[in-house]
C-alpha cells in the first residue's frame, strides 16, 4: 500500500510542479497586462503576482504536510493526507481556471476598446414599417418519445401546460 501511495505522490508532485509554474506565469502575464492608466495602480499583496506567489507557497506547504501525513502508519493520518492532496489539487485546478478566466476577460476588454464602432454619415434611422404576416395553422408539436418511463414522465411534467 505504501508503494502505491509513493507512486501516486510522485505523479501528484509532477502535476503540482507543472501547475505551479503555469500559475506563476499566468500571474505575471495578468500583472503585466496593460490596464490603462498605470499611474493610479499600486503594487501590493493584492497584485496578481504576489497573490499567485502566496497561493503557490500555501499549496506547497500543504503538500509537505500531506506528504508527512501519508507517510505515517496511522490510518487517520493517511486519510487526512489523502484528503489534503485532493483538496490542494482542487485548489490548484480552481486557481488555474480562474486565472485563465481573468486573462480571457482582460483580452476581451482590450479587444472591445481597440475596435470602436464607427457611424458614418448622419442619415436618420430608418422608420420601421409593420409587416402583415398571414396566420398559419398551428403545427402539431412532435416530441421524441423515449423508451424509459422515468424520462417520459419527466418530459410530461416539464412540458405540462396549465
Amino acid at each position: 500500500m505504501n508503494e502505491l501511495l509513493l507512486l501516486l505522490l510522485g505523479f501528484l508532485g509532477i502535476f503540482a510542479a507543472g501547475c505551479s509554474i503555469a500559475l506563476l506565469s499566468l500571474g505575471n502575464v495578468i500583472d503585466r497586462f496593460p490596464a490603462g492608466d498605470e499611474s493610479k495602480r499600486t503594487r501590493s499583496l493584492s497584485s496578481p503576482v504576489e497573490t499567485t506567489r502566496i497561493a503557490v507557497v500555501l499549496f506547497w506547504a500543504l503538500f509537505v504536510v500531506g506528504t508527512w501525513a501519508v507517510m505515517q502508519e496511522s490510518r487517520l493520518l493517511v486519510i487526512t493526507g489523502i484528503t489534503t492532496f485532493f483538496a490542494i489539487c482542487l485548489f490548484m485546478f480552481t486557481a488555474l481556471v480562474f486565472s485563465f478566466a481573468v486573462l480571457n476577460a482582460l483580452r476581451n476588454k482590450k479587444s472591445a476598446t481597440d475596435n470602436p464602432v464607427l457611424q458614418l454619415g448622419s442619415s436618420p434611422a430608418p422608420v420601421p414599417v409593420p409587416v402583415v404576416v398571414p396566420e398559419a395553422e398551428p403545427q402539431p408539436v412532435i416530441r421524441k418519445r423515449y423508451n424509459n418511463f422515468f424520462t417520459d414522465m419527466m418530459l410530461n411534467v416539464l412540458l405540462k401546460k396549465e
